[in-house]
């Protein structure tokens, strides 16, 4: 009798959140010691009225998951975004548990070419879209990155693809991405170094 008083539910999708972030941290500390990506590469998949983008970059693991709701219950249009650099993320993300479980589909991927890069996720989710879970997310990303990517030379050129697909400018996302401005930002202070 004093077992079943002690004892606690958790939601599913704790559950899943807490799996998959535990997976992801072993996935991540195998993948940073692989060589890093030689291409810019985009991952796509859609599925229940939802697209998704992976964006890989050559560079070091870092990572930001960006969602946009687009008229899902009305008019609204709102776009959410969170990141981490290459020491990982210190708080719960604050935009819950796709973040961990898209991002540990992605390091699955990497693992498995045994490549290292650094990761933007970009989804949008439009009228029609209903909430199934976050194991949804993680199987459609997965699904993403079974995909044969795009590869291209440069951010700009895949931005540029990417923005094709999307039904939000591709400027809202990056005014609410911190890894896409810190990149344009030390690309461009690298252009004017050598151009002095």
């Amino acid at each position: 009798m004093g077992i079943e008083k002690n004892r606690k539910l958790v939601p599913t999708r704790w559950s899943i959140t807490a799996c998959d972030t535990i997976i992801a941290d072993n996935l991540l500390r195998e993948v940073r010691h692989y060589d890093i990506l030689d291409t810019y590469r985009v991952y796509e998949f859609s599925s229940l009225n939802n697209y998704y983008a992976v964006l890989l970059l050559p560079m070091e693991w870092q990572y930001e998951w960006i969602e946009a709701f687009m008229h899902v219950m009305g008019r609204e249009e709102l776009i959410f975004a969170d990141h981490e650099l290459n020491g990982g993320k210190k708080e719960y993300s604050c935009v819950g548990g796709c973040y961990y479980t898209c991002k540990m589909a992605v390091l699955e991927a990497l693992a498995s070419e045994k490549k290292q890069a650094g990761a933007i996720v970009l989804r949008e989710a439009y009228n029609g879209y209903v909430p199934l879970g976050v194991f949804n997310v993680r199987e459609n990303v997965r699904s993403a990155m079974s995909e044969i990517p795009r590869e291209f030379e440069d951010m700009k050129t895949a931005l540029a693809y990417i923005e094709t697909k999307l039904k939000l400018p591709m400027e809202k996302f990056k005014q609410t991405s911190t890894l896409l401005q810190d990149f344009m930002r030390s690309r461009q202070m690298t252009l004017d170094n050598f151009l002095k």
